[in-house]
């Protein structure tokens, strides 16, 4: 029984590593319901573990990532601090809160960030025909879906590292990366194409679940028997999806990232409100 249900998590870990990768979450975003609502694990467990396969997510895919000039290294690097503050903070709150409480956080969450990125379908990247202003820089990157070369420009860089701070905690109190707020907000506030955006929220998601978990390992809450098939089968699934996210379009990345999270936040709703 034990046997099945490590192949049983080992397997959604491979989906979770391989839709993470891709749109820039880290796999929490699919692992903390299904471990917690679905096989019926404590909450806290199920965040450690997320949050250890969040860091091998992050660690696999941000090399390809980097490698073919995807990911916005100075952009990430400006952004981490601030993202890794925010999860130590989270993973302290985590720990004085109980399963319904994070549940329904996690749900209200999910709502909000799926109605940002249904805003943002389909929107054009804003071209710079300036130059960049206070707290601003330029950029490019090559559209591997069509080869084109994409410039953009780095806004509200400022109101962007405070709201990393908030996704960093988000991160820690929740397990899902903190991706699920920093690609809305790199896409949606800062003007980064979403290509970009799912690509350096990936870079970033490893030192802010290092951060959160520290503490849940301070606290007796990694289980190695769930632990270890959560991040054997997240490291395959990034490499995977980080081969296929060259292949999706943007505009595929926008709506089944607001999808994937309307379909979460129902599920992690219900069961705040059910109080499991």
């Amino acid at each position: 029984m034990v046997i099945g249900l490590e192949l049983l998590v080992f397997l959604a870990a491979l989906g979770a590593g391989t839709f993470g990768a891709l749109i820039g979450v880290g796999g929490g975003l699919i692992m903390v319901p299904l471990l917690a609502g679905v096989l019926g694990v404590d909450i806290h467990l199920a965040i450690a573990a997320s949050l250890l396969g969040v860091i091998a997510v992050s660690t696999v895919a941000s090399t390809t990532y980097l490698e073919r000039g995807l990911a916005d290294r100075r952009l990430g690097l400006t952004l981490l601090v601030a993202t890794a503050a925010g999860g130590i903070i989270g993973g302290y709150v985590a720990g004085l809160l109980d399963g319904r409480v994070l549940a329904g956080l996690f749900g209200l969450v999910m709502l909000l960030v799926a109605a940002q990125m249904v805003r943002g379908v389909g929107r054009p990247t804003a071209t710079p025909i300036d130059d960049p202003g206070f707290l601003e820089f330029d950029a490019a990157y090559l559209e591997p879906s069509s080869g084109e070369r994409v410039a953009y420009r780095a806004r509200r860089v400022g109101p962007g590292t405070l709201i990393s701070v908030g996704a960093g905690a988000l991160s820690g109190l929740l397990g899902i990366g903190g991706g699920v707020v920093n690609v809305p907000t790199l896409n949606v506030l800062m003007g980064i194409p979403i290509r970009v955006a799912t690509t350096t929220s990936t870079y970033m998601l490893g030192a802010t679940a290092a951060a959160s978990s520290v503490i849940y390992y301070s606290r007796g809450q990694v289980d190695p028997l769930l632990a270890a098939p959560v991040v054997l089968g997240v490291f395959v699934g990034a490499r995977l999806g980080a081969r296929l996210a060259t292949r999706v379009s943007q505009r595929a990345l926008q709506v089944v990232f607001a999808g994937v999270a309307l379909v979460f936040a129902a599920q992690m709703l219900w069961r705040a409100a059910a109080g499991g």
